[in-house]
């Protein structure tokens, strides 16, 4: 007989008296649409990147290439919050049809654009659509699994995430040299419409909300108000290569000044976007404030990594991608086997502890014993970072499913998503910054420096050497050594104060229904 599982359907916010049952086909029916709409979502923030130039030379548009990035970039992120309230209040499926519907048709408009403006609008629009795609699908998950089962089914969600980072680069730069770029946006139909169909047939038995509560517009104008210029500035990081500039300093404070704004509103309002009643959840708090500080880590060093394997290791861009799949693997590795001792033990708390402190030691390994002189090491070092990851990501997802209501979850998960995407944004901003004014600094020591120019840890950190002085060049190996051995120390930082806030973590026992 199929197993069955309880989701938890027994309270005022759904339909129905009694709960419903799903067979363990019904469920893996279901997460195969969600699975789908997830690849898609990692799938396009690393296809793309592979494939700018080639874009901003078709289109004539290189001024504009980083926009390119940005608009899903943003959009996709002060989206995911408003997503993830609405289908709390008309429900998972109608919500995260018409998410994966706009995404769809915005990937149409990318493929057929004529010029960089027209590119860069509908990459907009495929970011509003796109920042429903994680958000929803975790609280759907949250619909029919229970917490104390759900460590079974996290592992599949990690690979798929995990696959797609693998894969994105991959085939991006393999449409751009052999086919075309506008391929990268023609995958996502076929893709879409597979997702359209299991979703709109798997998710027809979800619950749906009873009554249809009020949408707090003004609340979710101001979280779009708030969160677009801090993300602004936070990409101008790194072309200014420091914090402390007006294109970066301006945006941040108001979008700081307009944060404000949100908490005051949505203190006061009668139906909030994002209630912030659910902060004093000392499960939900804790559990946001970690997801924070590990994604600051855990982004900065997928882009950071590789980087330090070229320039430390001088290892092609290709080489240093394949060094980066033991820290892919790790993850996933990771991922799955924190999800079912989670689900054998019904204990989660230990996992993401455990997680931050192996964080902590690799990324001090990585300061100490350096990247690029020795695949065993590089291999271990990386390898056990991606496990370190693995351990923190489904670990700290379940409790806050458990902590909360059901008429909570939509909102609740989204805004750890939510500062899951802002947490990496902040740290590559941060880490970069550092990166660059480190590069800086060790290269006014070396003779024939001039020659780098005068933002010299930019041109190193985007290797762009070519014409330079080769006796300047030839003496950054230190310099280069030195800078990101400083970096690595402050991601080790930042990852003992996540170890540190772990230690706050609850542990309650897991719902089995």
């Amino acid at each position: 007989m199929a197993e069955q599982v309880q989701p938890q359907t027994e309270t005022a916010a759904v339909t129905g008296p009694q709960p419903l049952a799903f067979s363990r086909n019904e469920i893996v029916s279901v997460l195969s649409g969600l699975m789908l709409a997830m690849f898609l979502a990692g799938l396009d923030q690393t296809i793309v990147a592979t494939s700018l130039s080639t874009m901003a030379r078709d289109l004539q548009g290189w001024a504009l290439m980083s926009w390119v990035v940005t608009a899903y970039l943003v959009a996709s992120t002060v989206t995911t919050p408003i997503y993830g309230r609405l289908s709390d209040i008309y429900g998972r499926r109608p919500v995260l049809l018409a998410s994966i519907g706009l995404f769809v048709a915005a990937s149409v408009l990318c493929a057929l654009s004529q010029t960089m403006l027209q590119l860069i609008g509908a990459r907009l629009l495929q970011g509003i659509g796109g920042g429903g795609l994680r958000s929803v699908s975790q609280a759907a998950i949250a619909d029919i699994i229970p917490p104390r089962e759900r460590g079974k089914y996290q592992g599949y969600f990690s690979s798929v995430m995990a696959i797609s980072n693998v894969l994105g680069p991959v085939l991006g730069g393999f449409f751009a040299d052999y086919l075309s770029w506008h391929w990268i946006f023609w995958i996502n139909v076929p893709f879409g419409v597979l997702a359209i169909v299991l979703c709109d047939r798997n998710m027809r038995r979800l619950p749906l909300p009873r009554r249809r509560g009020r949408i707090d517009w003004i609340g979710a104008l101001l979280i779009i108000a708030a969160t677009t210029p801090i993300l602004l500035g936070l990409s101008n990081v790194e072309s200014a290569g420091a914090w402390l500039r007006p294109s970066v300093l301006l945006p941040v404070l108001i979008g700081g000044a307009l944060t404000a704004a949100l908490l005051v509103w949505e203190r006061e309002a009668r139906a909030p976007m994002i209630p912030l009643r659910l902060f004093l959840n000392r499960i939900f708090s804790v559990a946001s404030f970690i997801t924070f500080t590990m994604s600051m880590v855990m982004i900065a060093m997928i882009i950071l990594v590789p980087l330090a394997f070229e320039l430390m290791g001088g290892l092609a861009p290709n080489q240093a991608g394949l060094r980066l799949i033991p820290m892919t693997g790790g993850t996933v590795v990771g991922s799955y086997i924190a999800g079912q001792l989670v689900t054998r033990t019904g204990r989660y708390r230990v996992y993401p502890i455990a997680g931050a402190g192996v964080m902590t030691l690799m990324c001090a390994g990585m300061a100490l014993f350096g990247l690029g002189r020795s695949i065993v090491v590089d291999t271990a070092l990386t390898a056990g970072l991606g496990l370190s990851f693995g351990f923190q990501l489904s670990p700290v997802i379940v409790p806050v499913q458990n902590a909360l209501a059901l008429e909570d979850t939509g909102i609740g998960l989204a805004v750890v998503m939510f500062f899951r995407l802002i947490g990496g944004a902040f740290g590559v901003a941060l880490l970069t910054a550092l990166l660059v004014s480190q590069l800086n600094a060790a290269v006014l020591g070396i003779p024939g420096h001039e020659a780098l120019g005068v933002e010299s840890g930019l041109a190193l950190m985007r290797m762009d050497l070519e014409g330079r002085s080769s006796s300047a060049v030839a003496g950054l190996g230190p310099a280069v050594r030195s800078a990101f051995d400083f970096v690595f120390y402050c991601a080790a930082a930042i990852s003992a104060v996540t170890f540190f806030g772990s230690l706050g973590l609850k542990e309650i026992p897991l719902r089995g229904r």
